[in-house]
């Protein structure tokens, strides 16, 4: 379930989105559905460990849920993404890009292990929330965007000309592989998809020259999607290119695969 915790402006969580969450907590911990409810992991990320009103969130979760819920910080978040795409394909060296509704996190792997790692406050949702306000965005709207993320990945984003291995984790970069599936219309396996640039590019055009109504009929998007996939698009193509990457390995796994696999084994490697 999506509930858009990074959809709020001002830094502030949206109430709806919060109440939402509350929601779909409840289902899922409600104890008169689960009379033993497992061991519970509660982890937020960027929309509420950015917000000045993450408490209208938090407290009621640990209150009536009694949840040790922690909030990651953008390093942590980062480097538990990058472990999720090590421990599933296997990658030696690289940068494994994790794209979300709040925030985007960039990370170099060495030998099996995530080295430098950040995160910045640029994701789908708070990207479309502040810069494409038009329905389809204007060209001026998707120039601001990629400005905007020229200047928070300057100097960040290692180069790809000395053949480094690009991995995408997170719903835009799913997103784009099982459209590029279904244009294709095989039954392919989005885990480990390459993505083209060029490919990503013409995605990105042909999903910003559409309305909201007409994207959500495009094949291998999801309709709840469509009002975020645009900025996301615009975001994984401006990255190859700023980094020069020809190709995007697609990971399906991402933070939660990182926990478990913390928690099942203390740490990731590769392999």
């Amino acid at each position: 379930m999506q509930t858009r915790l990074a959809g709020g402006r001002h830094g502030r969580l949206p109430e709806p989105a919060v109440r939402k969450t509350l929601r779909a907590v409840h289902a899922f911990l409600d104890p008169s559905r689960h009379r033993d409810v497992p061991r519970v992991i509660a982890l937020a990320t960027a929309a509420v460990r950015e917000a000045d009103n993450a408490d209208v969130l938090l407290e009621p979760l640990r209150r009536r849920y009694r949840l040790d819920l922690r909030v990651l910080t953008g390093q942590e978040e980062a480097r538990l993404g990058a472990c999720a795409a090590v421990s599933s394909l296997a990658i030696e060296a690289g940068v494994v890009v994790d794209l979300g509704g709040g925030s985007l996190q960039i990370t170099e792997l060495r030998n099996g292990e995530p080295l430098a790692a950040v995160s910045l406050p640029l994701g789908a949702v708070r990207a479309t929330t502040r810069f494409l306000r038009h329905d389809p965005p204007t060209a001026a709207e998707v120039r601001a965007l990629r400005w905007e993320l020229r200047a928070l990945v300057s100097g960040i984003l290692p180069s790809g000309v000395d053949g480094e291995m690009l991995v995408g984790l997170g719903g835009t970069i799913r997103t784009l592989a099982r459209i590029q599936r279904a244009a294709e219309r095989r039954e392919k396996e989005i885990q480990g998809t390459r993505l083209a640039r060029a490919s990503v590019a013409a995605m990105r055009e042909r999903l910003e020259a559409l309305s909201l109504r007409r994207r959500r009929a495009v094949k291998g998007l999801k309709p709840e999607r469509a009002d975020i996939i645009v900025a996301g698009a615009v975001i994984v193509e401006e990255l190859m290119v700023i980094g020069g990457y020809e190709h995007l390995t697609v990971s399906t796994h991402g933070v939660r695969h990182g926990v478990l696999a913390e928690e099942t084994f203390g740490r990731v490697t590769s392999g």
